[in-house]
Parts: structure tokens; C-alpha cells; sequence
């Protein structure tokens, strides 16, 4: 079913387009070409085919959009999206939308709006595949490390986890793994997502280390202020996760990577809810999310289990392990210190039986090096009142907040 936002999205195109109609055949409506700016040269993300169309994971996300807004593929134009144009082109209109391994920032906020996020991954290592002396950032005093010209990866590096390495830039991400292959550096530094795709094409030869230290989202961009065209893209996004498509593209460009889940899908400027009339609510769904915040605050987990929906209960508690710092598989032992305070911003009730909760964790006790992993993280939570006339948690989202990354 194509997404409900689909006709403001082709009129928003269509508006681009106007001032090149007036060719084509008299009384025939077509969809509008549609400009995607993607990379050209990240294996398992976006590489340009010889037949003229690009594969990989960003170019599959691209071409659902399309596709489920409308668009067939004869009508998309696709364009060279390098890190350093993407606002110039978005700005300029030579793209309606870019699809490139685009990182939510503020900074970059500033400047492009934003649908998604479609994925989430964080700053990585990738070094030979017979390297086992750099296994984490800190292992790299006295090694030369490459990063594309324009990242900030190599200062994160240098500040927070080896300031003794050297570092070089490639003028693309690609000119890195060269010099890794040829043995003219010892490590290449970028997002975990794009590493992966270089790890497979070189499969035996380089590997990833696998211990992110930094996390990013990536999202769509479009042009600044474009809201609509932001929903609309966004709507097809979460599409795309709720039909296996997602699931299924990471799996065929991005072997082996061990991704997060997909990542709660919103547009990314939307403001927070602001917090309903507690007089309006049911006292005995306040209750119930005052019991979960309650459960969280003391680790009171079994008693939180009480508070879950059956079906429920592995994946909140997947979805807790995964963004609680003592929890983590990778860095647990290292932020087992760490502490956390749950406080509910917002519930909203929209029948009888149904209701939602906005909830903002915060982490204190968490080194500053890991302040990029573990940022203080916003909750959404699905309430239901089941059969037994009680309200339980039936679904938990978590995005972690750029505000404190």
C-alpha cells in the first residue's frame, strides 16, 4: 500500500519540475523525474553498476522510497552525492533527496531537513584481517590511521582514545583502504555500516574490529524546511522495516555486520508532545506508567515483567539491554559505574484501550570517551489494556538523544 503522504510528496517534485515542462506528448501525465543523490563508491552501501543504476543497502533504501511513493525506476535520475556537496546540491535543487550514509547532527541540522532514521551504526575500525594487535580505539598509539578528508573521525580518535596514533586522510574513503591494502597505513576509521561493505569486498583481506565507539543515525536528506517531503519519506521508511525489506537489504550488502535493530522511525525535527491533562487520563494507566518508571529507576526487573505484555517481554528486554550501559555486550564491564534516572515527559491516551508514553533516560557515571556510545536515550512506549482490565507495556522503542552525543 503506498503511504498516505505520497500525493503532497509528487506534488512537491512536481513543483520542482515545472520549469523544465512542456516536452513529452500532449494530454499524458507522467510521474515526475525524481533527482537521488547517493555515493558512488561504498561497497554494500551505494556503488554505481554498470547498468547505470547503484546497488547496495543506501541504494535500496532510496529506490523503496521511490518506489512506494510512486515513482518508477525509468523516472529516477540518480546523482553523485560527495559528503561535502550534499547540502550545496540539496540547497540548489540538483537533488530531491539524498540517501548517502547522511548522519542526524546538529550541525547538519542546520542546514538540511531530515526523514528517518534508517539505520543506525557508529564510528568503527578497519584494519588487515590477520591484525590482531588493534582490537579496540585504544590499541592504537603508534599506528597510522586513515580517514576521508572533511570526517572528524580522526579527532575523536586522537581526543578521547589514542592520542599517541598518527593519522593520514584519503581524499575518498576508498584511497584509505587502498593504502590499507597496500600495507601504507595500518587501520582506516569511518562508520561501522561502510567498513562492512569494504570488509566483504575484500573478504579474507581486511575485517572489521567490531567495538563502535561513537553512534550515529543516518537519515534522508532533503532540502531545508522540505516537512512534507520529510514525512512522506519517512512514512517509507517504516514501511520498509515493517515489511522485511530492511531486514532482507542489510542482510545481502552488509554480511556479517552485526547492526542495531532498526532504529524507531520519526521525522527527525518533529517536537516532543507535549504532556496531556492528567485529568483526561485513565488514573489506572497514570498508575501503570508510574509503575514502569518506577521499575526501571530501582532495576526492579521482575516487577517490571509484570508490567510487559506476554508477547512483549524478550523484545523490552532486548531493547533495554541494548541501550543500558551496564548491559552492553561490548563496553558493559567498562561502565558498570554508571548509573540511570527514567522520568516520564509525556502520556497520551487515545481510547479506551490504547495509549502511548514519552520517556527521557539519563546516564550519570559514564567516562567521557564513551559519552558518544552511551548518550542519555528517549523511550516511546505502547500501552495496552488487555483483558484482564489492566494496563501493560506492549511495545518499546528507544532512540538515543544528539543532544548529548
Amino acid at each position: 500500500m503506498k503511504h498516505p503522504m505520497k500525493r503532497a510528496y509528487l506534488l512537491v517534485i512536481a513543483s520542482l519540475a515545472v520549469a523544465t515542462a512542456g516536452c513529452g506528448t500532449p494530454g499524458k501525465s507522467e510521474p515526475p523525474l525524481v533527482k537521488i543523490g547517493v555515493a558512488y563508491d561504498q561497497p554494500g552501501l551505494s556503488v554505481m553498476g554498470s547498468d547505470g543504476t547503484p546497488h547496495g543497502f543506501d541504494a535500496d533504501t532510496a529506490q523503496y522510497i521511490a518506489g512506494e511513493l510512486g515513482v518508477p525506476a525509468g523516472r529516477i535520475q540518480w546523482k553523485e552525492a560527495l559528503p561535502a556537496q550534499r547540502e550545496s546540491m540539496l540547497s540548489s535543487g540538483a537533488v530531491d533527496f539524498v540517501v548517502s550514509s547522511y548522519s542526524i547532527t546538529a550541525d547538519h541540522e542546520q542546514h538540511v531537513t531530515f526523514g528517518g532514521p534508517y539505520l543506525v551504526t557508529g564510528q568503527d575500525l578497519l584494519v588487515q584481517a590477520a591484525d590482531t594487535m588493534i582490537d579496540r580505539p585504544e590499541t592504537l598509539d603508534g599506528h597510522t590511521v586513515c580517514t576521508a578528508t572533511g570526517s572528524s573521525d580522526a579527532e575523536t580518535i586522537k581526543r578521547d582514545f589514542a592520542s599517541g596514533a598518527k593519522f593520514t586522510t584519503g581524499a575518498t574513503l576508498t584511497t584509505c583502504v587502498d593504502d590499507l591494502l597496500a600495507g601504507h597505513v595500518d587501520a582506516v576509521s569511518a562508520d561501522g555500516a561502510v567498513l562492512a561493505g569494504y570488509a566483504a569486498a575484500h573478504r579474507g583481506q581486511l575485517r572489521v574490529v567490531g567495538r563502535p565507539f561513537t553512534r550515529e543515525r543516518y537519515g534522508v536528506g532533503v532540502k531545508k524546511g522540505a516537512t512534507e517531503l520529510a514525512a512522506a519519506i519517512t512514512g517509507t521508511i517504516q514501511a520498509m522495516i515493517a515489511d522485511g525489506s530492511w531486514q532482507r537489504s542489510v542482510t545481502v550488502n552488509l554480511p556479517g555486520y552485526q547492526t542495531l535493530p532498526p532504529p524507531p522511525v520519526f521525522l527527525a525535527a518533529a517536537a516532543p508532545k507535549p504532556p496531556a491533562d492528567p485529568d483526561a487520563l485513565d488514573p489506572e494507566l497514570t498508575a501503570a506508567v508510574d509503575g514502569i518508571a518506577t521499575a526501571f529507576n530501582t532495576r526492579d526487573w521482575a516487577g517490571l515483567d509484570q508490567l510487559v505484555c506476554a508477547d512483549a517481554q524478550d523484545a523490552v528486554e532486548k531493547v533495554i539491554s541494548q541501550y543500558t550501559p551496564e548491559y552492553d555486550q561490548t563496553y558493559g564491564p567498562e561502565v558498570a559505574g554508571a548509573s540511570f534516572a527514567l522520568a516520564v515527559r509525556a502520556v497520551s491516551q487515545s481510547g479506551p484501550t490504547s495509549a502511548t508514553f514519552q520517556a527521557h533516560e539519563t546516564f550519570t557515571g559514564v567516562p567521557e570517551k564513551y559519552r558518544q556510545y552511551f548518550s542519555d536515550i528517549d523511550y516511546t512506549g505502547t500501552m495496552a489494556r488487555g483483558g484482564d482490565n489492566t494496563w501493560k507495556l506492549c511495545g518499546l522503542a528507544a532512540d538515543f538523544d544528539q543532544a548529548t552525543s
